[in-house]
């Protein structure tokens, strides 16, 4: 049974190194020049997906009220408006008024901010993401504090109501 357990261990060691070794990618073969020319040269600058065949993806983090938020590898020259949705889009409660993006320049940190709700402006669907952009897109406190306010309401109408219940008794 040892051996067995050896032979087999041995093989699946050699078989993952084979496809190991398959998966190694040049992005120069794999991407045109026009694709990567503005991308920064850093680690992890950019990605290439065999399973999104001819596409250079980069690294963009989507924070705050969206479907699924988190680090998203999303194609080059993806738009702002594209990469809320590959990443399930705004919630119905999301504040769309005022979606930030924050971009590391020149070791400098800018902050956009769009203006989404009704469509969007024409900046907001042409601004290009860049690896390593942040967008943040946070949720309306108006829907966050909604149930607070209806149960306070109703606790309130209900005293109200019993005082003037009260008063129409005790007459």
């Amino acid at each position: 049974m040892k051996i067995f357990t050896h032979v087999l261990l041995s093989w699946l060691l050699l078989i993952q190194t084979a496809f190991a070794a398959e998966s190694n990618y040049d992005i120069r073969q794999l991407a045109l020049p026009s694709e990567v020319k503005d991308l920064s040269k850093g680690v992890g600058a950019i990605y290439y997906s065999p399973s999104i065949k001819g596409k250079v993806l980069i690294p963009v983090n989507i924070w705050g009220d969206v479907g699924k938020t988190g680090l998203h590898f999303v194609p080059v020259d993806t738009t702002l408006v594209m990469g809320l949705s590959l990443a399930g889009g705004p919630s119905s409660h999301a504040k769309l008024s005022d979606i930030k993006l924050n971009r590391t320049e020149n070791g400098k940190s800018n902050e956009y901010t769009f203006d989404l709700s009704g469509g969007g402006t024409v900046d907001a669907q042409s601004f290009s993401l860049k690896p390593g952009d942040t967008i943040f897109v946070e949720n309306d406190k108006y829907y966050e504090n909604r149930a607070y306010y209806t149960s306070l309401i109703g606790v309130i109408a209900t005293i109200l109501s019993s005082v003037l219940l009260y008063r129409e008794v005790k007459k």
